[in-house]
């Protein structure tokens, strides 16, 4: 990552996470390897963020006349999309860690505190369950 543009992409994921640790985002699960997080106003619109985990099998070639190695190769895409009163949505941004060791380190770091924080929400729901039942 040396150009101006990947250098800021990676301050504002660094942001991201961040303000995932301190909590001022909570994100919300749609399934095992989705996490989003929204703020969304019906008079001015706002905006929508998925962070998702994606596996691919990665064929290696290895020693002539063998069938290739199968290898799963796991990256994070992360969508920012603007949510338009009365409009349509229009994905503003859209991030891709594969082929990019770096770039997928620092989304891997944000999926990670992204589930952390809602295992943790979850088991505080279940605490209070358990307390009152």
């Amino acid at each position: 990552m040396s150009n101006p543009e990947s250098q800021e992409l990676q301050m504002r994921i660094d942001e991201l996470i961040s303000a995932t640790r301190k909590g001022t985002f909570q994100w919300k699960a749609v399934n095992p390897t989705t996490y989003l997080w929204e703020k969304i106003d019906q008079a001015s619109g706002g905006a929508r963020l998925t962070l998702q985990r994606v596996e691919q099998n990665i064929a290696q070639v290895g020693v002539p006349g063998r069938p290739p190695t199968i290898a799963r190769q796991s990256f994070i895409i992360l969508q920012v999309i603007e949510v338009k009163p009365g409009g349509p949505q229009v994905q503003r941004l859209g991030i891709s860690g594969l082929g990019d060791p770096e770039l997928n380190g620092k989304l891997q770091e944000l999926f990670q505190l992204a589930s952390s924080g809602y295992s943790q929400q979850g088991l505080e729901f279940l605490k209070n369950l358990v307390q009152q039942g």
